[in-house]
This record gives structure tokens, sequence and C-alpha cells, in this order.
């Protein structure tokens, strides 16, 4: 028999296992440059005033509008762009919006 201690210990990690297998990483089809410091984030491409080359589309599950800002400005660090255009969410999969699309650009 299974101690009651051990027992939510084994509850908590199922769950935890569970919650983590939810998330949805960040899809992302483009090219890659070296790692950036810093990112820009903007919501229309009327709002950047530099000269930029989109490098490709990131897209992520809806979790949030800020939780989703900062996974995009974290991953297009590691990408190497310079500024995120986010485009809005996208429906086309399931007619729900749940996915938010982007672009991460990089300065001329």
């Amino acid at each position: 028999m299974i101690n009651p201690k051990m027992k939510h210990y084994l509850i908590a990690i199922t769950l935890l296992f569970f919650l983590s297998s939810c998330a949805m990483p960040i899809v992302y089809s483009g090219y890659t440059l070296p790692q950036t410091n810093s990112v820009e984030v903007f919501y229309s491409a009327g709002e950047v005033h530099k000269d930029y080359k989109v490098m490709g589309r990131m897209v992520s599950h809806d979790y949030g509008k800020e939780i989703v800002k900062k996974e995009f400005e974290k991953y297009a660090k590691k990408i190497g762009a310079d500024a995120v255009i986010i485009i809005g969410v996208d429906k086309s999969i399931n007619g729900k919006p749940n996915r938010i699309v982007a672009d991460a650009v990089k300065y001329n």
C-alpha cells in the first residue's frame, strides 16, 4: 500500500507532466542568424520606422497577450531577429482564434 504522503507526490508529479505536455512550443518557419540581445515588439508593420526584411513567421498557442509577447521576444532573440511584428490571431486550423501569429524581422 502506498503511504498517503507519497500518493500526494505522485499526483503532483503526474499533474505537472500533464500540464507540461499541453504546452505548444512556438512553431517557426524561416531562417536563423546569430543570437541578438534585444528585440522590439510591434503590433503592426506601420509602427516599424526602420527598413527591414522578414526572416520568417512564428506561431504560438494563445496563452494570453503578455505571455505570448514574452515567448515571442525570447524566441526571436534565439533566431537572431531585431524585432517581432505580432500580426494577430489565426483560426485556420480549427476555426477558433487560439493561435497567435508574428513575423520575425531583421533591420537592414
